[in-house]
């Protein structure tokens, strides 16, 4: 199994993991002004599909990012940490990926059932994503669908905010700075520092 570098996480996780969150911002963006801004249903309709192809590219970048977490070893542990901290930090992320895979299932849930019927194009017309077979325009499963999906939504928004929490609060707890990991300099800043210890 690869491993990642020792004092941080392998690139494609690096890159995956920022991809992702820039990704979250503009689906939250997008979904909330589609819905409650003041704009014409033309404008909407447009931001509605634009919103349905990014959440399709969000389902296979959240999907490859669970299949790298498997399959690629994460660094490990500061050795600040106890326990009970690697233990809330598991059930966090365990958290966050659920969260993340329900997000974009639970939108193409809603849209194949949805009594409009309409296709989903990923920004080109020849790039056409097909709805889940035996529920078009299902009025129920779509209820639920869109109520999974808010709710889902606002369950994520928790679970973010804690983790950027976690970060800080480690930062001024433990000394240790979590988000180095996460960042392609790491190995650099690692260099520079026993390079320091040694003169």
């Amino acid at each position: 199994m690869p491993s990642a570098p020792k004092n941080r996480y392998h690139s494609l996780s690096i890159m995956l993991h920022w991809s992702i969150a820039l990704g979250l911002l503009f689906m939250f963006a997008s979904g909330l002004y589609m819905v409650y801004a003041d704009i014409s249903k033309a404008d909407q309709y447009k931001l509605f599909q634009i919103h349905k192809a990014a959440g399709v590219i969000m389902l296979w970048a959240i999907l490859l990012r669970v299949g790298v977490k498997i399959f690629i070893k994460a660094p490990a542990e500061p050795t600040e940490f106890n326990q009970n901290d690697i233990q809330k930090a598991k059930l966090g992320h365990i958290g966050l990926y659920c969260v993340l895979v329900v997000m974009p299932l639970s939108g193409w849930v809603m849209v194949s059932a949805s009594p409009f019927g309409l296709p989903t194009f990923v920004f080109v017309d020849w790039i056409k994503w097909p709805h889940i077979p035996g529920i078009a325009r299902n009025k129920t499963v779509e209820t639920v669908a869109n109520y999974t999906h808010w709710i889902n939504a606002i369950v994520m928004s928790v679970l973010v905010v804690g983790h950027i929490a976690a970060v800080i609060w480690h930062k001024r707890r433990h000394r240790v700075n979590l988000l180095s990991r996460m960042w392609w300099t790491a190995n650099t800043e690692a260099k520079k520092q026993g390079k320091n210890s040694n003169e």
